[in-house]
């Protein structure tokens, strides 16, 4: 899903600019895209990269205009090479896509560095499963680390999943199961399924944290119910260990929620 359409300014504007892009926000909100694409139009006419941005979301998701990624991608493209990161991350989408594009997967990631090197938490995620996959780059763990660390400070529960496995496999550092653990934990916490699966087996197993069936079916039980088929395995194991008393403790934690 496109985050084309941000609430904040990326550049000075003009007192006029920022009414009428207001305009525009209060009309798309509203459901009024064809105004919305009006304003946003006239905007870009004169470079003003926000709009262009808005623009292209518009064409991108078909809003109020016949859908049409050529132009979308023209029109991000425009805004990102004036310095938007919401038009850098999505021209990498769409180049990751090849919606719009020829589909490079270098350009992709080029653009996703830009828009991760301005702070987006999606792109630097992104950028970070590229390294770890080797998609659109060369495979590179310790850059992979350094965008999911970046994603992950700001809240991304895939990006510490990742880096839970990356301490996990020991990929790019020294294996390290209670950093892995750790890791496993704040994005398990998060919601994330991997992040639950793997969790839920350290305990099982006392990997870098100490062993703990109730523990263990919780967090396997949560990421089953996610259709992880790693979960449902070892759920079958632990299940053949606990109490009922482990069990019960399994079941209250789990109706507490993630966060217990």
């Amino acid at each position: 899903m496109f985050a084309w359409l941000a609430r904040r300014r990326t550049e000075a504007s003009a007192k006029a600019h920022d009414a009428a892009m207001a305009a525009a926000r209060q009309a798309f909100d509203a459901g009024e895209f064809a105004k919305a694409r009006e304003i946003w139009a006239e905007l870009a006419q004169s470079g003003l990269a926000r709009a262009e941005s808005n623009l292209a979301g518009l064409y991108a998701e078909g809003l109020g205009v016949a859908r049409d990624p050529v132009e979308a991608a023209r029109l991000f493209r425009l805004a990102a090479e004036a310095g938007d990161a919401i038009a850098q991350q999505n021209l990498a989408l769409l180049y990751y896509e090849g919606r719009g594009t020829d589909g490079d997967l270098a350009l992709s990631a080029t653009w996703y560095r830009r828009a991760a090197e301005a702070g987006l938490v999606d792109a630097a995620n992104m950028l970070s499963w590229m390294h770890y996959e080797g998609v659109g780059v060369e495979r590179d763990y310790g850059e992979a680390k350094r965008w999911a660390e970046a994603a992950a400070a700001k809240g991304s529960a895939s990006a510490a999943c990742r880096l839970g496995q990356i301490h996990h496999n020991a990929q790019g550092v020294l294996r390290n199961p209670a950093a892995a653990a750790r890791w496993f934990e704040i994005a398990a916490r998060a919601g994330d399924g991997e992040a639950q699966a793997m969790l839920g087996a350290a305990y099982h197993l006392g990997l870098g944290i100490e062993a703990d069936q109730a523990q263990a079916h919780r967090w396997l039980s949560r990421a089953a119910t996610q259709g992880n088929e790693t979960a449902r395995g070892f759920l079958v194991r632990v299940g053949e260990r606990l109490t009922k008393a482990e069990r019960a403790r399994a079941d209250a934690l789990i109706a507490e929620g993630d966060q217990a």
